[in-house]
């Protein structure tokens, strides 16, 4: 942990590195105490972000930073609550704390999201961006990794590296013909056809997203006068809002992209872990990654558009018409090999050889994908053994994020261990360290009893008189952690 207070505030881990400055997660210094239930919901509420800037930034790039960080501040922002120096002299803001992850990683768990959530990201953020102009402030960097969710999913703004100061109260003229209003809104449109992406409806939403969507593809219309009407007309035309949820679709899914190779040591030092994107093979950088992601994902959407629309107007066309025309564009085949100079028997016969090989390879490898994909799924359906493993890599990894959220994967909300390892990471919220005997090291777990649905393991690495031990228990779900105690 970094021993430092700063304007009242210790600081108790580095969060990110964004437009040359340091960024830690700090807490009350007057709070040596913290404990479960209305208490820990009320220390949370006092967790703040102190951004840090780096000396070769000038003063004044500071200062407007923090005037439009002021100007901007209501609701679905990020707040700032005070300027204050470093013992160093540096300068730092004191910011509010939003941890439930980004919208980029949300995309990522979530395989599909509903229509009402789409517009529970959405419609905020057009009405903060609104209102961040109206205040004569330009965000510049609106993208997917600049949207956070507070605990009860409500997005928020809280990169302002890059605002600028524009005029307040501009007139209609002035919102359309300055550039930086007109980039912003544009970023909107592309986020909000990320979003628009993975919502799955019935055919009638769907075909109200795809108009959307194509409308949000026009540059030209981020620049009429009732651009936001428009936009809120379309938007709430899907449904109503609904409660976002933050959790991966599927357990088994949340705890694929979450597990370590290995178990992680308080003091292990992990680096990013790369997207589950098929880009990710080729080992990109994660600035690098994350600009890819932004040009590919409306390239794709606009993919699926054209797809879609070709597939509506085929529907209409009678299936013997396609009988016909598939009949007649085989005949016109045919002919064309025929008379084919040098075609014969042995050129039939090479190519009948290669298309049976072909297909072999095709099948064999589809067969070996679904029996990968079946292994996966087996994980915490069947064996005791290999689901304690996923489970404790998969709770090492939350313990490391600090992330409650990500705990319901692992243990039921209410059972013993969930309340526990919550109250592991409220104690590192609040300045403490997570002690080495908290992790469990799943290559030396002995299976000690197995009652019906329930399996019993213990942990002895030999230098404690009382060994660890983990109570699994399965369910619907397949297996979870129900309870653990620790070595004595």
């Amino acid at each position: 942990m970094i021993d430092d207070t700063v304007a009242g505030y210790r600081t108790v881990r580095a969060l990110a590195e964004i437009g040359g400055a340091q960024v830690f997660l700090t807490r009350p210094n007057s709070h040596e105490h913290v404990g479960v239930g209305s208490q820990s919901r009320h220390f949370r509420t006092e967790i703040r972000a102190l951004k840090r800037f780096h000396a070769s930034i000038p003063l004044p790039r500071i200062l407007a930073e923090a005037e439009c960080l002021s100007r901007a501040s209501g609701d679905f922002v990020i707040a700032i609550d005070d300027l204050a120096s470093a013992t160093d002299g540096s300068p730092v803001l004191i910011l509010g704390w939003v941890g439930s992850g980004s919208l980029r990683r949300l995309l990522r768990q979530r395989t599909m999201l509903r229509p009402g959530e789409a517009i529970t990201i959405l419609a905020p953020l057009l009405n903060a961006l609104v209102r961040t102009h109206q205040a004569g402030v330009s965000m510049g960097n609106l993208s997917l990794d600049t949207v956070h969710f507070d605990e009860a999913g409500c997005p928020f703004f809280i990169d302002f590296s890059s605002a600028q100061l524009r005029v307040v109260n501009p007139t209609p003229r002035e919102l359309q013909g300055d550039d930086y209003f007109r980039e912003d809104r544009l970023n909107l449109a592309n986020l909000a056809q990320s979003v628009l992406a993975a919502v799955r409806a019935d055919r009638e939403v769907m075909g109200t997203i795809r108009d959307l969507s194509l409308w949000l593809a026009d540059n030209e219309t981020t620049n009429g006068p009732d651009w936001q009407q428009q936009f809120e007309t379309q938007l709430f035309a899907l449904g109503a809002p609904e409660p976002l949820r933050l959790t991966a679709d599927t357990a088994i899914s949340s705890l694929a992209r979450q597990a370590p190779a290995r178990p992680l040591s308080v003091s292990a030092q992990i680096e990013a872990r790369p997207s589950n994107e098929a880009r990710s093979v080729l080992a990109l950088p994660l600035w690098l990654d994350r600009q890819l992601g932004d040009l590919l994902r409306p390239v794709i959407f606009r993919i699926q558009v054209w797809r879609r629309a070709f597939a509506d107007w085929c529907r209409p066309v009678r299936t013997r018409t396609w009988v016909l025309a598939a009949a007649a564009m085989v005949s016109i085949l045919s002919c064309f090999v025929l008379i084919w100079p040098g075609s014969g028997d042995t050129t039939r016969s090479n190519d009948g050889h290669q298309q049976e090989s072909q297909h072999a390879i095709e099948s064999d490898s589809a067969d070996e994908l679904s029996r990968e994909s079946s292994t996966r799924a087996a994980d915490l359906q069947g064996d005791a053994q290999k689901a304690l493993t996923v489970l404790l890599n998969t709770r090492a990894g939350c313990l490391r994020d600090l992330s409650v959220v990500c705990l319901e994967a692992v243990s039921p909300p209410g059972t013993p261990a969930y309340l526990s390892d919550r109250a592991l990471i409220d104690s590192v919220l609040a300045g403490g360290e997570l002690p080495k005997s908290a992790l469990f090291d799943p290559a030396v777990s002995v299976e000690k009893q197995q009652l019906g649905d329930s399996v019993l393991f213990e942990f002895d690495d030999g230098d404690n008189s009382k060994p660890a031990s983990v109570l699994l228990v399965k369910g619907e779900a397949g297996w979870r952690i129900r309870s653990y105690m620790l070595p004595g």
